[in-house]
């Protein structure tokens, strides 16, 4: 989410990280921070304003992030250039440069950060169609406990 957008949605990210923290039978027990904040940030990739965010929009969204922050044009961000993607928008100070850094080379190209599995995709996209419908964002505040994912299985739902 933007800067400007984060103050509005604090409330409903603490009272989140409130549940995941407190609830053991809640879907997010045994999230990451990193997870969490991915959930939270789900719906501001919802660009076209249908209330379902897909994996083309979280592309979309983390290519028009990438090519603002690529200030030498090179197709390659430098963990300089990325502080100015975690300055816009803070889910990118949580998920940082090494996140996403799959090579682990210090530089990120747009591959590996539009490539990188979203676990919002995988906590909530149940029937795994790359789309987060309202019924599925209704995950969120389950009561009964789901089980985890294997956290070494990084694959994305694909159409």
């Amino acid at each position: 989410m933007h800067v400007k957008q984060l103050l509005p949605r604090a409330g409903a990210i603490a009272a989140v990280l409130a549940l995941a923290g407190c609830a053991s039978s809640s879907p997010f027990a045994g999230a990451s921070d990193t997870e969490l904040m991915f959930i939270t940030a789900a719906q501001t990739w919802d660009l076209d304003k249908d209330n379902t965010v897909t994996c083309d929009e979280w592309k979309q969204y983390t290519t028009e992030f990438f090519q603002g922050a690529d200030a030498n044009r090179d197709g390659a961000l430098t963990p300089d250039e990325f502080r100015t993607i975690a300055a816009q928008d803070k889910l990118f100070e949580t998920a940082d440069l090494k996140y996403f850094d799959r090579n682990g080379d210090g530089r990120l190209t747009l591959a590996e950060f539009t490539d990188t599995p979203n676990p919002a995709f995988r906590r909530l996209d149940r029937n795994g169609d790359c789309r987060l419908a309202s019924d599925e964002f209704a995950r969120q505040f389950m009561v009964k406990a789901e089980p985890q994912k294997d956290p070494t299985d990084n694959s994305m739902p694909r159409r």
